[in-house]
């Protein structure tokens, strides 16, 4: 068993473990817990990589001029923190620790395979995004959580293992090597995040059915030796009838973000309609 210290606190992690019964703190008191505003999901299904990029840019640019320009009371905003859950077309992102260091005759080779590449100012180095792929961007206030970005990062492991735990999969975080883990080589889930001011962007990528064969044209995260595995592979080598597709995912990572954020987890219509009309707009934008 190990464990990973959250603080001053220590909340347990049974690696390859089952799904815990009571909620991760992340360090934060009783009284910190019982503040905390609720977040708003919306599901987006397919979503052009660039276009939920700039979704993301736009939201987090008006949640922080929003609470810096003149702080409002939170009860008076009008934006909430949304955890935006999609998937995307095929395509290879790089983050900031491997920005501008592929080769140019590696780009083309890589669009050659009929998708796109596209860098960004997330964490981590180069993984694939596509079909069959939960990807979840939280755009949250963290000084209203009461959380430090290390924290909030513990705390997105945190979702992904339990929500594998709900399914069956043993699935946990390895000290020094970012993501999910179903094994010491097979990676579940892909973390990179973004802070800026206190407000999060970007987010972590779960394998539902993805087709994994887009990995092999890759070194996922920079790590060899490691590979890639989806939940459905998981799930077909225990020999289980349980669901893996998108649509059951989805509400088991909605129940164990609120489980280990301690916070309300609910349909962003009704959190926020204000938030959920800017995303329809921007969504059906051209």
């Amino acid at each position: 068993m190990h464990f990973r210290h959250f603080g001053k606190r220590v909340c347990w992690r049974r690696e390859f473990g089952t799904a815990t019964t009571s909620p991760c703190t992340l360090s934060r008191s009783a009284a910190q817990l019982s503040q905390l505003p609720p977040v708003g999901y919306v599901y987006l299904d397919t979503v052009p990589y660039r276009k939920a990029l700039e979704l993301q840019k736009q939201l987090c640019q008006r949640r922080i001029s929003e609470i810096h320009a003149k702080p409002p009371k939170r009860s008076q905003r009008k934006h909430s923190d949304v955890l935006i859950l999609l998937q995307h077309p095929p395509v290879y992102t790089n983050g900031r620790r491997n920005r501008g260091k592929l080769q140019e005759d590696e780009v083309k080779r890589l669009e050659q395979l009929g998708c796109d590449y596209i860098e960004t100012n997330r964490g981590g180095e180069i993984t694939f995004h596509g079909p069959g792929q939960l990807v979840g961007y939280p755009i949250m206030y963290l000084k209203d959580h009461f959380l430090a970005t290390k924290c909030f990062v513990q705390g997105l492991e945190v979702t992904i293992s339990e929500t594998c735990a709900r399914l069956g999969i043993k699935a946990a975080s390895i000290e020094g090597f970012p993501g999910v883990w179903a094994s010491d080589t097979q990676k579940v889930a892909a973390l990179g995040t973004h802070v800026q001011r206190y407000v999060t962007s970007h987010g972590f990528a779960l394998n539902c059915t993805t087709d994994m064969r887009w990995f092999r044209e890759i070194v996922p995260c920079g790590l060899e030796g490691k590979t890639a595995v989806s939940l459905q592979s998981l799930l077909q080598e225990k020999q289980s009838n349980l669901d893996a597709s998108i649509d059951a995912v989805l509400p088991l990572v909605v129940q164990s973000f609120a489980q280990t954020f301690g916070c309300k987890v609910e349909p962003l219509s009704k959190v926020s309609p204000f938030t959920f009309e800017f995303i329809q707009d921007f969504i059906k934008s051209a």
